[in-house]
């Protein structure tokens, strides 16, 4: 467990004679356990509470019921079986479906890689063009505090260039319109829309704050699974996949590496058509191609749901949100797990010290690639892996 109080205050003064002074605190309290499953694999669950005022502080109720839950989820997982890499239909949670729009979409709409002649420019030609489904719209929004009750970490008033925070509408009904931009223009987006960020010490680039998914296609959680249910009898499968919780992901954005991404679920269930009991399962990551991905989705759930974090690319370390109900899609590509064996069965916290942190992290940089997690812990978890984490 680690507890967290941030309190920044920012001074800014500019060529346009620009001159701001202001401020924002942030508590973050994170909860970590990992298991070891028979074969040495490692088990990791996460959870974590954010806010900003006092006032909206976990109580001891709610850490101890996340605390129950985790330990149950762990003891479940470090007995359920490997699953084999398949394709086909899955329904994933709201957490879990925001990291995906996070990963899949949001890297490819920030500005400054639609003329980066190293990027793969998914999207740079596609304004105007369909790329989601009819009834999905998305903006990215960081004038938004909360999410109903919920605080988004990607709030801000002012970006890292003196810019007002705006709500941008990114995609309208399926249409493309347009780009997280910073000061560095674009051809027909020659003005920055308040998304110029970064950690300290580095230079501002176009990033993600909160990543707002919106659909007009939406049935109950519980006329979603049966939809899943559907879906795998019409395709003749012997199960989907149900991804219930997230830790993170990350996605490859260069030229100089497939225009892939990866999602990392913390707890999956195998659904069967049969009505069969729902089956957990382990070492499960979710892979596949943007322009492909994008066009699965087939419904969505009605209640959304925001997944907290830390992004991390180019311009360093920066909080953000995403929030996205539940969606369903026809065609979900998953893998195996990287195991992660160590020789001594323990139950302590990962160690990475910070030497071969920076290095991961920058090294993941020159390839193309960002990273999204929970917090430091998914951070720690997610640079032992090959590739970018995010």
């Amino acid at each position: 467990m680690t507890f967290a109080a941030q309190a920044q205050s920012a001074y800014q003064v500019t060529s346009e004679r620009t001159q701001l002074q202001y401020g924002q605190i942030r508590y973050r309290l994170e909860l970590f356990i990992q298991g070891k499953a028979p074969d040495g694999m490692d088990i990791d669950r996460y959870y974590n509470f954010d806010w900003v005022d006092p006032k909206d502080a976990p109580d001891d109720k709610a850490v101890y019921a996340a605390e129950a839950t985790m330990r149950k989820e762990l003891e479940g997982l470090v007995a359920a079986p490997i699953n084999d890499p398949t394709v086909g239909p899955a329904l994933l949670t709201g957490r879990a479906a925001a990291v995906f729009f996070h990963e899949v979409f949001g890297h490819r709409a920030e500005g400054h890689r639609q003329k980066d002649v190293t990027e793969g420019q998914t999207f740079s030609k596609k304004v105007g063009e369909q790329i989601l489904p009819e009834f999905l719209s998305i903006a990215d929004d960081t004038t938004m505090k909360k999410l109903g009750k919920q605080d988004l970490l990607g709030y801000y008033q002012f970006d890292d260039e003196g810019v007002p925070a705006q709500r941008v509408p990114l995609v309208d009904h399926g249409v493309l319109k347009s780009f997280e931009m910073s000061r560095s223009p674009l051809v027909g987006f020659p003005h920055s829309n308040g998304h110029g960020r970064r950690q300290l010490g580095a230079t501002p680039v176009s990033r993600q704050g909160n990543l707002i998914v919106q659909s007009s296609k939406t049935v109950t959680n519980a006329q979603l699974r049966a939809k899943l249910i559907e879906l795998i009898k019409a395709q003749g499968k012997p199960f989907g996949l149900l991804i219930d919780d997230i830790a993170g992901g990350f996605t490859f954005t260069g030229r100089g590496q497939p225009q892939a991404f990866q999602v990392l679920p913390l707890v999956v269930y195998k659904v069967f058509p049969d009505g069969r009991p729902d089956e957990l399962v382990r070492g499960v990551d979710i892979v596949g191609t943007p322009l492909a991905a994008l066009t699965k989705i087939v419904a969505t759930g009605d209640t959304p749901e925001v997944f907290n974090g830390y992004c991390g690319a180019e311009s360093g370390s920066v909080p953000v949100s995403a929030a996205s109900p539940a969606i369903l899609t026809s065609e979900l590509e998953v893998q195996k797990k990287r195991v992660r064996r160590t020789g001594r069965r323990s139950c302590r916290r990962p160690r990475t010290t910070r030497s071969r942190r920076e290095a991961s992290s920058e090294a993941r940089r020159k390839n193309g690639g960002t990273d999204f997690a929970i917090g430091d812990h998914g951070r720690r978890n997610s640079q032992r892996r090959s590739g970018s984490a995010g």
